[in-house]
């Protein structure tokens, strides 16, 4: 059976839901504010960032500063990771081999570390260069990252081996969604406070387009066959203490011709997005609705919504065990 994990911000909780039906078939209590998740599939092994103890981006009083391990099947709680002195860590990404995690974090000014999961220490910063970095990318061989930066008019660009900074890419408007593609050749990136998207040359981290949106563009992830990059429009593009939240969307774009495919509605504050290991469903978390929909990428209609925990913010597909 095909499953999501679920990371449910406001209710301080994960799930897991079946795939097809969005029926719960788990759930756990977690620390408060957790945001998101990666997951490693071979240990079945989940690891949940706990941002903030209250509040959200810019807008809160405590950092948190804490990383929690979950056993994906039935969702069992195994141990808490103290990140200290690093604080209010966010994107998440693992090494190949699953031995490491990169993780951004707003300490310092803003900073990549690197965590060895064997011992639960950190072994390797960098600063970033940026107060806010916030979602990242990794490259399919571990060797480079990139961090989305929603303050500064640019994406870092970390060798992972030495830990050092070795460009940026420039983006006018800070940044939010990042991605790349699983050959490892292109970076997918969503401006923060414009209706752009980035798509920009991992090798040589240049922009080769720009490409304009009807609005501005939220997460970002790329199909496993890697034929299409499927983004959600929070339709806004300044966070504000208040901000106007109305119908948000999803969309398409087909790597090699560049077409941009249509807006399919979602939910309020289509926050995350994750596709299915075979390419053709996506899976869309609307924070503001608390709500998760099911999108059918061939016929790109949204074919299930249904009620999960209160704002929904990291999701992840898992797979049914492959068989001999």
């Amino acid at each position: 059976m095909d499953k999501l994990f679920i990371v449910n911000t406001e209710v301080n909780s994960v799930e897991l839901r079946d795939a097809t039906s969005l029926t719960q078939l788990a759930h756990l209590p977690v620390r408060a504010m957790p945001h998101e998740v990666a997951v490693d599939p071979e240990r079945g092994l989940g690891y949940v960032t706990i941002s903030y103890e209250d509040g959200f981006y810019n807008h809160y009083e405590h950092a948190a500063h804490v990383l929690e391990v979950i056993s994906v099947d039935g969702l069992r709680h195994l141990r808490t990771i103290d990140l200290s002195p690093h604080w209010a860590p966010h994107g998440i990404e693992l090494s190949p081999d699953f031995r490491t995690a990169l993780i951004t974090c707003e300490s310092n000014g803003g900073e990549l570390i690197a965590l060895d999961l064997e011992t639960d220490e950190v072994i390797a910063v960098v600063p970033v260069g940026a107060p806010g970095p916030h979602w990242l990318a990794l490259t399919p061989d571990g060797g480079k990252a990139f961090t989305a930066n929603k303050e500064e008019p640019f994406v870092t660009v970390v060798d992972v081996e030495s830990m050092t900074v070795t460009g940026r890419i420039q983006t006018p408007h800070g940044t939010e969604g990042i991605a790349v593609s699983p050959d490892g050749s292109q970076l997918f990136v969503a401006s923060q406070q414009s209706p752009h998207l980035y798509v920009v040359d991992a090798v040589t981290d240049r922009i080769d387009a720009t490409l304009t949106l009807e609005d501005g563009p939220g997460a970002v992830t790329v199909t496993p066959d890697g034929s299409r990059v499927v983004f959600t429009s929070f339709n806004f593009t300044v966070w504000t203490d208040n901000p106007v939240l109305s119908q948000g969307y999803v969309q398409t774009l087909d790597v090699s011709s560049r077409e941009l495919g249509p807006r399919i509605p979602v939910g309020r504050f289509p926050l995350n997005v994750t596709t299915s290991a075979d390419s053709t469903t996506a899976y869309v978390s609307n924070y503001k609705d608390d709500t998760v929909s099911i999108v059918d990428l061939r016929e790109m209609a949204v074919v299930t919504t249904a009620p999960v925990g209160e704002g929904p913010h990291g999701i992840v597909h898992l797979g049914a065990p492959t068989k001999d």
